[in-house]
């Protein structure tokens, strides 16, 4: 097929014209993009690993993290979820059962999958089961200092050095060494011991005025949803197992096999920062995988669960009572994510609906964006020129999350009255030691604040 002599010639002049631009004009002015047209974060592994995965940014809504003009930061309460750590002995001895199979073959495994035979899963060392990672590049002690050294660098106008400031943990052991952590990257040399207060994690007394309530709810069901969770489909491992064992002759992986393989990955990524097993697993068979994770979470800590906000309550009513304290400057709490998801049911920052009978991409319980390694949720007291009274603003694993319907505020904050009466319209009938079947008399608010 010939070209017209129409088209020709305006070809010929397009090429003439380029031709006469200067040779910088065409490699600077042509070829520069000030900003990237690409969406490659859509593909990155860590946004599909749950709980597992290594600290990763909430992708946020695009609000700047500044303080917002005319305004300055006068409290600042930070409460994070441990830094990337080894799982439990439970979690690594199934993950080993589920693998030994492969490992234990006499058959030769074929293909591209020949090395899992002789792969050193270094991650399923159960005599560092749930011991904080010090190396790597996504080290958990190496996260939590740098956290601390940034939250000084942006909050240091609020540190009081006479009065100095005190970082409260719960007592489990990774726990305390993510505060350790974060306090030596806060204070540097200033670092003392002492400035860590720890709260028994098993002490019933403690009740709401503890950073791990959820442990002390009787009644919380932690197999909620079992029968909804059951109900999405697990097809998706079969099929990983089918063309895995087709790529490689001899491997004969199953179900149980791929799922453990795939819970894994986040491991190897934490212990040792290699990406050879998650390179395994395609993105359409990680997005599964994920889904599946997002409403076991969804209703076993989550929205889903009727209990979650009662106990979540508890730290977001002290949170409450702390912005209104003028004398309070800052408040640093560690804890773990299972005592940080009814928190955040409580916020009802992700509310929304999950559905079991087919995968909603739009969902917005993504729990990786959510409770990575190393969450973190701060909420900033705003005082702002003008204004009559402070405004709140929340922060959740570095983003600026407004509060629906109530973001009327400098930078999409809220006004701290309407963020009480939203609170307290939300919290309406909720109450902690009632709904968790505690004994009459056990602690009901959160003070530890004010008691240490």
């Amino acid at each position: 097929m010939q070209l017209s002599t129409t088209v020709l010639s305006a070809l010929a002049f397009s090429i003439a014209t380029i031709d006469a631009f200067p040779i910088p004009l065409q490699s600077e002015q042509l070829s520069y993009k000030p900003y990237t047209q690409e969406a490659l974060d859509q593909f990155n592994v860590l946004r599909f690993l749950s709980t597992s995965s290594p600290y990763i940014q909430n992708p946020g809504y695009g609000i700047s993290k500044d303080t917002p003009f005319q305004c300055k930061v006068t409290q600042a309460n930070l409460l994070s979820r441990h830094g990337e750590r080894i799982p439990s002995e439970d979690k690594l001895e199934k993950i080993t059962k589920h693998l030994a199979d492969i490992k234990n073959s006499s058959e030769e495994i074929k293909g591209p999958l020949n090395f899992l035979k002789y792969y050193d899963f270094e991650g399923l060392d159960l005599s560092k089961a749930d011991d904080e990672t010090a190396k790597g590049p996504y080290s958990g002690l190496l996260d939590l200092y740098t956290h601390g050294a940034l939250f000084r660098e942006v909050y240091d106008d609020i540190f009081n050095e006479k009065e100095g400031v005190k970082f409260f943990s719960s007592n489990g052991s990774r726990i305390v060494a993510s505060a350790k952590s974060f306090a030596q990257g806060f204070l540097g040399e200033d670092y003392n011991e002492s400035y860590i207060i720890q709260i028994e994690e098993d002490n019933e007394k403690l009740g709401a005025n503890s950073l791990t309530p959820i442990n002390y709810c009787k009644n919380y069901d932690w197999e909620n949803g079992e029968d909804k969770i059951d109900s999405v489909s697990d097809d998706y491992l079969k099929d990983i197992a089918e063309r895995l064992n087709t790529e490689s002759p001899g491997l004969n992986i199953s179900k149980k096999a791929v799922k453990s393989l795939m819970d894994y990955c986040g491991i190897d990524l934490i212990v040792t920062g290699s990406s050879e097993i998650c390179d395994i697993f395609k993105s359409d068979e990680f997005l599964a995988y994920s889904y599946s994770n997002d409403v076991k979470v969804y209703f076993e800590q989550g929205p889903g669960n009727n209990l979650s906000s009662s106990v979540g309550a508890v730290y977001v009513n002290g949170l409450i009572k702390s912005l209104k304290d003028k004398n309070a400057n800052l408040t640093l709490s560690f804890t773990h994510s299972s005592s940080m998801f009814p928190i955040i049911s409580a916020l009802g920052l992700y509310d929304g609906e999950i559905p079991t009978d087919y995968q909603d991409f739009d969902h917005p319980w993504k729990v990786s964006n959510i409770m990575p390694m190393g969450a973190r949720l701060v909420f900033e007291r705003l005082e702002c020129d003008g204004e009559d009274e402070p405004f709140v603003r929340i922060i959740h694993n570095d983003a600026v999350l407004p509060l629906k319907g109530h973001s009327t505020g400098p930078g999409f904050s809220t006004p701290l009255s309407d963020f009480e009466d939203y609170y307290n319209d939300r919290f309406e009938g909720k109450d902690y030691v009632k709904d968790c079947g505690l004994d009459e008399g056990t602690p009901d608010e959160l003070t530890f604040f004010w008691d240490n």
